[in-house]
């Protein structure tokens, strides 16, 4: 017992309930992700299957579905961190971008449904997802330092970090798996309920966030002009694009050709990237690699 007379806990016990989860709303919000980016790899496995299987897209095809999804991230990036630090109310946008994203995936297991679902609709949707993921991931770490003491980031951010991991692995084998019983379409819905999930939670927290940034006139020029003239900063975002791009060429062609070249199985496909679940997370839903 400390001279405060606060009993510290023993050893074990804050290996199996780090002291971070006695906060309630960083629980929920933990909570709400990690049921999120298992839906996410599901997404990651089943919207390509949808054009592959559904509507037998070609390589070109997949192409622009790929890079409908990607656009967002080299538009927005930058106009939505601004306008994001300027309005505040980032567990709202959240929100409101989780909502989006389940009726977004929903459109196309009811297009589906009524057989009338187009690779237009496929661009449209990727491309929207990709928009709402962004808005969603420049709020994440304004929301993270609200919801966590600097004293637990580390913690924090190793439940969240594991939390990627095990999607990595159990979530693309999982979605494999949907798809192969209830096909590509059918297997969205679970990432359209674990965003309904993920809004849920973020409804029942209340932090309180940091105060918002004063409009001023050269805002993105200044940010822009601040990364290209860091050595550090610019040769971390030219070498993740760089990797990013040939990792993105690889992922829209790949379930294409083991798919329709051979043969692979929707359930062994999706075994197959959960072993070799260090590819990282290149799911339309999420656009780029984000570390929280």
């Amino acid at each position: 017992m400390h001279a405060e007379g606060v009993i510290e806990r023993p050893r074990w016990a804050r290996l199996l309930r780090p002291a971070v989860l006695e906060r309630r709303d960083f629980r929920r919000f933990w909570m709400g992700e990690t049921v999120s980016l298992l839906g996410d790899q599901i997404t990651l496995i089943a919207l390509p299957l949808v054009g592959v299987l559904e509507l037998h897209a070609s390589a070109a095809q997949m192409g622009l579905l790929t890079a409908a999804a990607l656009l967002p991230n080299l538009f927005f990036s930058l106009h939505a961190g601004a306008w994001v630090d300027r309005r505040g109310r980032r567990r709202q946008t959240m929100l409101a971008t989780a909502l989006g994203r389940a009726a977004l995936l929903l459109t196309i297991s009811i297009a589906y449904a009524f057989d009338v679902l187009t690779l237009a609709q496929l661009y449209v949707v990727g491309f929207a997802l990709g928009t709402l993921s962004v808005f969603f991931y420049v709020s994440y770490s304004s929301l993270f330092v609200a919801l966590v003491p600097r004293a637990d980031y580390v913690p924090a951010s190793s439940l969240l970090n594991g939390s990627r991991a095990f999607s990595f692995i159990a979530g693309t084998s999982l979605g494999g798996l949907l798809v192969q019983v209830f096909s590509a379409p059918g297997a969205l819905i679970a990432d359209a309920l674990s965003f309904l999930f993920s809004a849920f939670t973020l409804r029942s927290i209340s932090p309180v966030e940091p105060p918002t940034e004063p409009a001023e006139r050269g805002y993105l020029k200044a940010g822009a002009r601040y990364i290209w003239r860091s050595p550090v900063v610019r040769a971390s975002l030219l070498a993740t694009a760089t990797i990013n791009f040939f990792n993105f060429v690889f992922w829209a062609l790949f379930i294409l050709y083991v798919t329709r070249t051979l043969g692979v199985r929707p359930g062994v496909l999706g075994l197959v990237l959960g072993a070799a679940s260090d590819y990282r997370d290149l799911d339309p839903g999420h656009g780029a690699i984000v570390e929280p």
